[in-house]
């Protein structure tokens, strides 16, 4: 079959006008921006012949117990009403923040303003690379112009060409949500009003999601469709020392030096890279590590703690786990040698048996000692601490912490030692499945046929999108030793943090990522190539939408 007879979007300049008018509209995660993005959405919608129709089948769908009161958008178009199977389209429409943009943050959200003084800039600011790309005039810069206001502009687009072909037989329902950037409460939210739709008689056969493309070294321009996406978790370590003058530090074992051989055995870890299907999970890395001091003294910190960023492609979260308990255990190993030896060379035998090697425990396993130490009364107390950390504290870090610590107050007679617990957000790793998801891996073969053939694009499909997308939240392998580790070693879930699994249990839709092409997401000089976004990227999601329905 033949795939060169495709032509340029003819439609090009309508992605590129809704991109900057996304763009436009700030709509940084966690703050109120996002509830005006959601309106500007609604509204673009609404321009749409079909939706100005049927304005009911455009739905605000607020997030649970949002202090923020934000939304995501649901819409539907029912083109073929001998059917209820309907595809997805999937964006997402927050955005990171732009602190990063320095003398130009008032232009990041302004593509034009900012071309305009980035081409008069002289201190820096661009790098070679972006230099080119600036004066290429095919790059358009911007905070979001990449991820994902583009994707999302070609799926806005497409709406509009279905509702104007007569001819079209295809059911789209349109997914826009807030806060992927942080904790995908969006999506959760999303999901649960998929589940209604389901419930109500629709299908969902399949999901195109819009996310860009990721370089996958300097100087690729490979294009990518992935069949599926990287999972995370979040281990977060407390670390209770043994504290001590700083003018005897032999006496006692110093929280700080606890966090820190623990970050030297964890960061850039080859033993928790996942390779499958010829592609490799990064290697984990730290995002936060602090001890607990609050004010200057002469003891050391007894108190400190870290979390990583460990990313999946088939560990299990129970798998995850364990390696970090052997990294722990490796670390108490390193420090407990290194401080014998000092002892010994500094001071008696005394000395060197004085201070115990730090152990490690699970959240579980330290609650369970509470049961036998204190009796079944610590069950309460255990409970109330939860309780009391929820309240007291607005963010799953702060939260987390204090239930560590909290509960570690039980427990100081076994100092030094580390405690695991997992914080969220969790995302399971997706992708198809080659049996029961082939018609889709084919349609995948021939957008990479048109690609090549109609476009001279090189497209690689590749399996795992390398950065984190809601798309793990719309099929799981009902993994029931999944939510077992998630309950084992996160206190907050099913608490403050509810993954709606039954209801993706029940979806269970196949995905796929089809999206613009751009360079540098998060970073001061994200930016979007607009040949590809605008004039190749929206022929494929067209025909994957036609092929779908």
């Amino acid at each position: 079959m033949s795939y060169s007879h495709f032509q340029a979007y003819p439609h090009s300049d309508r992605v590129l006008e809704l991109t900057k008018e996304l763009v436009h509209q700030p709509s940084i995660s966690g703050t109120t921006q996002e509830n005006q993005m959601a309106d500007l959405i609604h509204s673009i919608l609404l321009r749409n012949p079909y939706f100005q129709k049927h304005p009911e089948k455009v739905k605000q769908v607020p997030l649970k117990g949002d202090p923020l009161n934000r939304i995501a958008i649901v819409a539907m178009l029912d083109k073929n009403a001998s059917s209820r199977r309907a595809t997805i389209l999937l964006s997402h429409f927050d955005v990171v923040g732009v602190d990063d943009f320095g003398l130009y943050k008032e232009e990041a959200f302004k593509p034009v303003e900012l071309q305009h003084r980035l081409l008069q800039e002289q201190e820096g600011f661009l790098d070679e690379d972006a230099r080119k790309d600036l004066h290429s005039n095919d790059y358009l810069f911007g905070r979001g112009s990449m991820d994902m206001k583009a994707g999302l502009a070609m799926q806005l687009s497409i709406m509009e060409d279905i509702a104007n072909d007569d001819h079209s037989k295809e059911n789209i329902c349109l997914v826009a949500v807030p806060d992927e950037e942080k904790l995908s409460l969006g999506m959760f939210a999303a999901v649960e009003e998929l589940e209604r739709y389901q419930q109500a008689g629709w299908e969902f056969s399949a999901c195109i999601c819009s996310e860009p493309n990721f370089s996958a070294y300097p100087n690729d321009f490979n294009k990518y469709i992935y069949t599926g996406s990287t999972g995370k978790l979040l281990p977060f370590i407390y670390c209770l020392g043994r504290e001590t003058h700083v003018g005897q530090p032999l006496e006692g074992i110093n929280a700080s030096v606890m966090a820190a051989q623990l970050a030297v055995e964890m960061e850039w870890s080859d033993s928790f890279s996942d390779q499958l299907d010829g592609e490799s999970s990064p290697s984990p890395t730290c995002l936060r590590i602090r001890d607990l001091k609050e004010t200057y003294d002469v003891q050391t910190p007894n108190e400190s703690y870290l979390f990583y960023n460990v990313l999946t492609l088939h560990s299990s979260p129970e798998a995850v786990m364990e390696k970090v308990k052997q990294a722990c255990l490796h670390a108490s190993e390193a420090i407990y040698e290194r401080l014998v030896n000092h002892r010994l060379a500094f001071g008696t035998d005394a000395l060197a048996a004085a201070v115990p090697q730090p152990k490690v425990y699970t959240i579980t396993e330290l609650y369970e000692r509470g049961i036998k130490k204190y009796g079944v009364s610590f069950k309460k107390s255990y409970e109330t601490i939860i309780e009391e950390s929820i309240a007291e504290n607005d963010n799953f870090t702060d939260q987390t912490l204090t239930v560590a610590r909290n509960l570690s107050s039980y427990f100081l007679d076994l100092a030094p030692f580390y405690l695991l617990l997992l914080q969220p957000p969790y995302y399971p790793h997706v992708k198809l499945d080659e049996t029961q998801d082939d018609a889709i891996l084919q349609l995948t073969k021939s957008l990479q046929h048109i690609g090549t053939e109609s476009f001279q694009e090189s497209i690689v499909l590749k399996t795992f999108f390398p950065g984190l997308s809601d798309v793990s939240y719309l099929r799981s392998k009902g993994d029931e030793r999944a939510e077992t580790t998630l309950t084992t070693f996160m206190p907050l879930y099913n608490k403050n943090y509810l993954i709606p699994i039954q209801a993706i249990q029940k979806l269970n839709v196949p995905t796929i990522n089809v999206g613009p092409f751009g360079k540098d997401a998060h970073k001061r000089t994200e930016r979007l190539q607009l040949s590809y976004s605008t004039k190749v990227a929206p022929v494929l999601l067209r025909y994957a939408t036609k092929h779908l329905a």
